[in-house]
């Protein structure tokens, strides 16, 4: 779920701006999506710190117990790698139009 919702963030709030034309336009969705994407993380660590103090006491023998804490962790974390990619290959392709001579 933590997947789903951070790469729904990228989606909603910054794949147009990455592609338009103005670079102000990206600035300003960056930005955006920036202040959204820590908000989300710090409620994800949040709900797992919850997670683990709730469970801690009542854990069995294994180490099972925290894979849910650990998979939402990894889930928040993961869609970011799409993310940078995605800012790099804008970053790319204005640098090549600005070598061309377009803007």
């Amino acid at each position: 779920m933590a997947f789903a919702v951070q790469y729904g963030l990228y989606h909603r709030l910054l794949r147009e701006p990455l592609q338009a034309p103005d670079l102000e336009e990206v600035r300003q969705g960056l930005k955006r999506w920036i202040k959204v994407a820590i908000v989300w993380q710090a409620l994800v660590l949040a709900a797992c710190v919850l997670y683990l103090a709730a469970y801690s006491s009542r854990h069995g023998q294994g180490v099972a117990w925290i894979s849910p804490a650990v998979g939402a962790t990894f889930g928040t974390a993961l869609p970011l790698q799409f993310v940078v990619m995605a800012i790099l290959r804008s970053v790319r392709r204005r640098a090549s139009g600005d070598q061309d001579g377009r803007s």
